[in-house]
């Protein structure tokens, strides 16, 4: 495992001078006056895909621009003959440059900081213009001179402070949440306390700060960095675990150089986590051989391209349930003090795989992101049942989806289900547009995580690009790039995939472990794979492909056993197989 990784600084100095120019451009020209419109019966518009009412994913950032131009009123709008002449000037004043959001999404995904870029660049407020005018200069300049990781960190770092000390950055944007264009000229050119709101609003928006300074860092990667998998693994960190992602970001070298050290104990919890990966791996391979609790996949739903994950997804689903619901009455530690003792003392503690708290979090994450998972995952360590209910309600929910339109298919149906109704919600209030927006905002970055960890078609290439584009809300760009994996794979591939098949099962899959029904051993499973006295699976206990090929009449399970096994033998070398316990 490569322990560095590198930035492509250049390429983001060449857009972000691109953004610049065009910029100073699109600002030199607005030369309308927008006196007299900023009231909170008239908010301004999203722009509107043509026929449908509905703000396209592409222009998430402008979108995010309107939105904090809209006022903070929560009574309901009313129009009358004046509002109607008012809605026709700011239909034709209130849109944000194509080109600005095109390269301000490029930069920055779909964060407050390319919403900054947008609303400034309509013009209406020489202080908020000259705010993102000095937001581009110094990132250029700290990026020129350190780097895109000094840059990135830096503003991880200033969101984590601004969170510890429960006030608001200067460094915060003011796109942060929706506001109206008074309020905004407030916050850049007061220094009042109150100009960022009540105090309920500030800490929101100081929780809101640091996670998208995390989605940031994350979209920097997948956008910037290289080489392809080490940096999709850091990005999914950083939307997962962001204290284990932000470690691994100091590995840069700049960073060493200014003295920010990485925490050397994360890398026990990271192989504690790829561990666990491995016994998953290993267990689930044998259920598929067994027909053990395998979903049954509808073949009209389902094509060669996608049948295993999506089997692979609703297992998982259905067993993290199980095992939740199993575990409620007893007494299990929380996974962060799970972690925290392996990192103390190297050890990993005796736990059955499905009763592992460390191991059912993060199952829970990939299935449906860090955001939509904290109910089901905080419901259970806090014994809370209705909001455990909640959760496991909207897990099936998205298991519905993929069970009926494929894994591949089912981020497109639900970014739409959270996408606001843009007209309806700048007719709300305040609080409803910012909850929505942040809302869509959280799908977003959960959708791609679940595309780094769930989705094992295409390369690492493809998974960097989709769960970049999932970050931007840009679906369409995300269509475009996944329709082309349903095809099926050429003769030359399925020739060199039965060569490696054959070369692995000459491989021994040795696995000193449990036994596979769950029954519990004596000793403990040490990290540099001591060897065990108890009950051994051998390798000619895990059926080879061809064996369960000849007695087995059901081809979908034929396949799904070989592509775990392949899966397994591919991504996991012989050693670590070795040393790994298959308990259930």
């Amino acid at each position: 495992m490569r322990d560095t990784y590198t930035f492509d600084s250049e390429a983001f100095l060449a857009t972000l001078a691109a953004l610049s120019s065009r910029f100073e451009q699109v600002v030199a020209s607005s030369a309308l006056s927008f006196d007299g419109i900023d009231d909170d019966a008239n908010p301004i518009r999203h722009p509107e895909r043509h026929g449908d009412g509905i703000a396209p994913a592409y222009a998430a950032p402008g979108d995010a621009a309107d939105a904090a131009a809209d006022s903070d009123g929560d009574a309901d709008q009313s129009f009358d003959g004046r509002g109607g002449v008012r809605e026709r000037m700011r239909n034709s004043e209130g849109k944000v440059d194509a080109r600005i959001l095109e390269l301000a999404a490029q930069l920055f995904g779909g964060t407050c900081w390319a919403s900054l870029i947008g609303v400034a660049s309509l013009g209406f407020d020489d202080a908020v213009v000259e705010t993102a005018r000095m937001f581009m200069l110094q990132t250029a300049r700290c990026v020129r001179r350190n780097g895109l990781a000094v840059w990135l960190h830096g503003v991880i770092a200033d969101a984590s402070s601004a969170k510890l000390l429960g006030k608001p950055s200067p460094m915060m944007p003011m796109t942060i949440r929706p506001m109206s264009r008074i309020q905004m000229h407030r916050w850049v050119s007061s220094d009042a306390a109150h100009r960022y709101g009540s105090h309920k609003q500030r800490l929101e928006d100081v929780d809101e700060y640091r996670k998208q300074a995390y989605r940031l860092a994350a979209y920097g990667l997948l956008r910037w960095g290289s080489p392809i998998d080490e940096c999709n693994r850091i990005a999914s960190l950083m939307l997962s675990e962001p204290k284990f992602g932000v470690s691994m970001l100091r590995q840069d070298p700049n960073l060493l150089l200014q003295g920010v050290a990485p925490d050397r104990r994360v890398n026990r919890a990271l192989a504690y986590l790829r561990h666990l990966h491995v016994q998953a791996d290993l267990y689930y391979a044998r259920a598929v051989q067994r027909h053990w609790d395998l979903p049954q996949l509808d073949p009209a739903n389902h094509t060669e391209a996608t049948a295993a994950m999506d089997r692979r997804y609703l297992y998982d689903a259905h067993r993290l349930v199980v095992s939740y619901r199993a575990l409620w009455d007893r007494e299990v530690p929380k996974a962060d003090a799970v972690l925290a003792e392996v990192m103390r003392t190297q050890e990993y503690p005796r736990m059955k795989l499905w009763e592992n708290p460390v191991y059912l979090r993060d199952v829970a994450r990939s299935l449906v992101g860090a955001s939509l998972s904290a109910d089901i995952v905080e419901g259970f360590e806090t014994r809370d049942v209705q909001r455990f209910e909640a959760g496991v309600a909207r897990l099936r929910t998205v298991a519905k989806m993929v069970d009926t339109m494929t894994l591949l298919l089912m981020p497109i149906a639900l970014s739409d289900s959270h996408e606001p109704k843009w007209v309806q919600m700048n007719r709300g209030g305040y609080r409803s547009r910012t909850q929505a927006w942040r809302l869509y905002c959280d799908v977003g970055a959960d959708l791609a995580l679940i595309v780094l960890g769930r989705i094992d078609r295409g390369d690492d290439r493809y998974r960097a690009e989709a769960a970049a584009a999932l970050m931007q809300l840009d679906v369409q760009a995300y269509c475009e790039m996944t329709i082309p994996l349903f095809r099926p794979q050429s003769q030359d591939d399925d020739a060199a995939m039965d060569a490696v098949a054959a070369q692995d099962t000459a491989v021994a899959v040795k696995t000193p472990a449990a036994t596979m029904d769950g029954a519990s051993t004596d000793g403990t499973a040490m990290p540099d794979g001591t060897a065990r006295t108890d009950d051994v699976v051998r390798s000619d206990d895990i059926a080879r492909t061809e064996d369960v090929a000849a007695t087995d009449d059901d081809a979908t399970a034929r396949a799904a056993s070989r592509t775990a096994l392949d899966e397994i033998v591919t991504v996991h070398p012989v050693d670590e197989r070795e040393r790994v316990d298959v308990v259930a």
